[in-house]
């Protein structure tokens, strides 16, 4: 088999993953939010240590119940065995392979990648090398468990790095995406400065984030429209679009995450009026937000 029915036979045994059910998680969910206790510091500031967070995060197996009521809220089009907390979809899954325009062994980047689920996927499809990013050494961890799983260890590079310090030379990748993982960037102009750095020029920018109309609480800064941002970066704006079902599927996500508070807290063995006010907070940044956006880029 070549090395492209090689990545083609990887996307499909990537469905079949299961990460082993878990009597206990980290307090975290995603807007797609992430739900997380404050360190002491943090605590005096009102300011999420948002590394630790997401190492407590991805050092834990996938909730069995919040991916039962995922499962729920998008039916054919959830993405089985990608172990991701964002609002990704399958059918945006095709979109990512589709936009990134990379080839057989060329560069793409998947910054706040997590337990690597979708670039592993986009990688398994192009054929492409995936230099994986994240803040959190737990999810490195786990997408390099992932990615050996699925006989693509020597495609993958994984290393700690921000969206405003990825540590990758100058013009040294072809693609960049991320999903759903911006949003925790507090300086989202450094943040594009540094992806237009990385990119080659005419390399593609592909992601997916929200625009917010007023601060979310427990949230780093956001912003209302993310393509002036990215202009001034130096990238040229191909597609700014509002995703399918979004508002719906996040309100159904948490709602039923509230409506399983009971098996939420036997999970994880907190306070159920801990966890239900939590999620509460999460519900509330919903109304925050004004779209959740698809962005594709060309780095000028």
């Amino acid at each position: 088999m070549d090395s492209q029915g090689e990545a083609a036979s990887a996307a499909e045994r990537l469905e079949s993953i299961r990460d082993p059910p878990s009597n206990k998680r980290a307090r975290v969910w995603t807007d797609a939010g992430v739900r997380g206790a404050l360190s002491y510091d943090a605590a005096v500031s009102g300011v999420r240590d948002w590394q630790a967070v997401f190492d407590q995060t991805f050092s834990m197996p996938v909730s069995s119940v919040e991916e039962r009521i995922r499962r729920e809220v998008f039916g054919d089009e959830y993405p089985e065995g990608l172990g991701t907390n964002s609002l990704l979809s399958r059918t945006e899954l095709k979109r990512f392979v589709q936009e990134v325009r990379v080839a057989q062994d060329e560069e793409l980047a998947d910054i706040g990648c997590g337990r690597g689920g979708p670039g592993l996927w986009v990688t398994a499809k192009t054929g492409a090398h995936l230099t994986g990013l994240d803040i959190s050494r737990a999810a490195l961890d786990a997408a390099s468990v992932r990615a050996q799983a699925l006989g693509l260890a020597d495609r993958c590079t994984w290393r700690e790095g921000s969206f405003e310090a990825t540590g990758l030379d100058q013009g040294s990748v072809d693609a960049v995406m991320s999903v759903d993982a911006l949003l925790f960037t507090p300086d989202k102009a450094a943040a594009a400065r540094e992806l237009a750095r990385i990119l080659r020029p005419g390399g593609r920018l592909v992601l997916t984030t929200w625009d917010y109309r007023a601060q979310p609480q427990g949230r780093p800064p956001q912003v209302p429209d993310h393509r002036p941002v990215l202009h001034t970066a130096g990238f040229n704006m191909l597609a700014y679009e509002e995703t399918v079902d979004w508002r719906q599927r996040q309100l159904q996500l948490v709602d039923g995450l509230i409506a399983a508070v009971d098996d939420m807290a036997a999970e994880t063995g907190e306070d159920r009026d801990e966890v239900e006010a939590e999620l509460r907070e999460m519900r509330g940044t919903n109304a925050t937000m004004i779209a959740r956006r698809l962005i594709v880029a060309e780095r000028r």
